[in-house]
């Protein structure tokens, strides 16, 4: 198995251990063995060093990342800003062979008056590949995998997403997703459950940087404008993945709160609500260090459990949420391209999102034809008709279907067929009498059947409907 060693940065280990914490246990359940290397400094951090001098920003860059070439492990790291530090120095020293020349003779100076170092000397050559957190969760583990290890998903739950500039850019330097139009983020907690909340500042700067260049005012009112959207968009919570983000989310939150601007928009990193999906405690995991309750989330998440145990003995919900989250095929049913009201989509976004009552009682299932062709064209082979089938069913144990419905099945309970064969009409056209059927023998073995048959079909109407006792 292979071994990645951790660069947690400066703000984990010294603000933030509940996420360091909350990244060891996700890395664990997904058996990635991680190792702590000793020798790591600050990446250094961008902002400040640069304005200094750019020789320190990259010999201290280049220096952690000997460091992790002598230890001989791809790394990963929760930090965007470490992350994006990484890999604009690998960049940079790519095709500034001088630079890297100039570096590596000071490693190399430095080793010999470390005698410790002097054996195993730092030498940079750009070898080793950095992940960010969620990058390797995605491109390495792949979003499946992860959303394998789910105990608890998100149903129900409206959920924000904020990249940080760092995780994404600058480009060419870093690759891995757009920088402008990203998707992979909400992708992968798309894949726990929950609903994806978009807003018009996602892609903005934190504004957390601002504090340490003295503009104190204005990196709140850069976290006030992205607080205002969250709410505006009534979400459960917001997930970050960089702990500077996090920081400007759940620090300065609470200082806005200090001053009579409450927001009360819980704030998750990425590895914290992972292991919360992946059944562990919120009091193993420290939430209680966070400075705005998360209280307010899991009231939420658990009356949605039980609607989503509810779900669960009539569907399958982890297809349910793989087929809500594509929609691939919104616009290839037949029916709905002839009667626009028929929006099988919305029909299993309803499931998902809590409103199977609606439904089932608006009868839109009954619309679908069992044509199968959206199973055909359905890149995963799940397709929807089960799913409208499931909630007919519902539908006709509570009383909600069609009359027509009902009569056509009574006639095949009575009489075993749908119709009978007009003797005239066949002699006209030369037809001798049709071969006899077994509707008699059908008959009996559906009225051997009909006590099962009813007691079953109580049984779904009973526990049809949510709250219904």
């Amino acid at each position: 198995m292979s071994k990645y060693s951790v660069f947690w940065g400066c703000t984990i280990p010294a603000r933030l251990p509940n996420i360091e914490k909350a990244t060891r246990v996700v890395l664990d359940e997904l058996s990635t063995n991680i190792v702590d290397v000793d020798g790591f400094t600050c990446c250094p951090e961008g902002v400040l060093t640069k304005a200094n001098s750019e020789d320190a920003f990259y010999a201290a860059a280049a220096r952690n990342m000997a460091v992790m070439e002598r230890a001989g492990n791809d790394v990963i790291t929760p930090c965007n800003g470490c992350y994006s530090t990484f890999k604009e120095t690998q960049s940079h020293l790519a095709t500034s062979w001088r630079d890297r020349d100039r570096i590596n003779a000071a490693l190399e100076a430095a080793s010999e008056s470390d005698p410790a170092a002097s054996e195993n000397p730092l030498v940079y050559t750009g070898s080793t590949r950095i992940f960010h957190l969620a990058e390797y969760l995605i491109d390495e583990v792949g979003i499946g995998a992860v959303a394998s290890h789910v105990k608890r998903p998100l149903n129900n739950m409206r959920i924000a997403v904020h990249y940080g500039c760092h995780m994404l850019r600058p480009q060419p330097a870093i690759r891995w997703d757009d920088a402008l139009h990203p998707t992979k983020f909400e992708a992968l907690l798309a894949a726990l459950g929950a609903r994806i909340v978009d807003y018009p500042s996602k892609m903005q700067c934190c504004g957390g940087a601002l504090d340490r260049v003295g503009s104190r005012d204005t990196s709140l009112a850069f976290a006030q404008r992205k607080l205002n959207d969250l709410k505006n968009n009534d979400v459960d919570a917001l997930i970050v993945a960089c702990p500077s983000c996090f920081l400007q989310f759940d620090l300065n939150q609470a200082a806005l709160a200090r001053a009579k601007e409450a927001y009360d928009i819980p704030v998750f990193f990425l590895s914290e609500i992972l292991a919360l999906t992946f059944g562990y405690d919120k009091d193993e995991l420290g939430l209680s260090s966070h400075k705005i309750s998360v209280e307010p989330f899991f009231e939420k998440w658990d009356a949605a459990k039980e609607y989503n145990e509810h779900l669960a003995r009539h569907f399958d919900v982890a297809l349910l949420n793989k087929c809500n989250g594509c929609r691939a095929c919104k616009d290839d049913c037949p029916v709905g391209k002839i009667d626009p009201t028929f929006r099988p989509n919305d029909l299993i976004q309803d499931l998902v999102e809590g409103r199977m009552d609606e439904a089932v009682a608006s009868g839109e299932a009954f619309k679908c034809v069992e044509c199968f062709n959206c199973q055909e064209l359905c890149h995963s082979r799940i397709g929807m008709a089960n799913t409208m089938r499931i909630m007919k069913n519902l539908g006709v144990a509570r009383g909600l279907n069609p009359e027509s419905v009902t009569e056509s099945f009574d006639m095949v309970l009575k009489e075993g067929v749908l119709g009978k064969p007009r003797i005239n009409a066949r002699k006209k056209l030369g037809l001798g009498d049709a071969p006899a059927s077994g509707e008699g023998a059908l008959v009996e073995v559906l009225a051997a059947l009909n006590a099962d048959f009813e007691t079953k079909q109580s049984s779904v109407a009973d526990e049809s409907l949510v709250g219904e006792e």
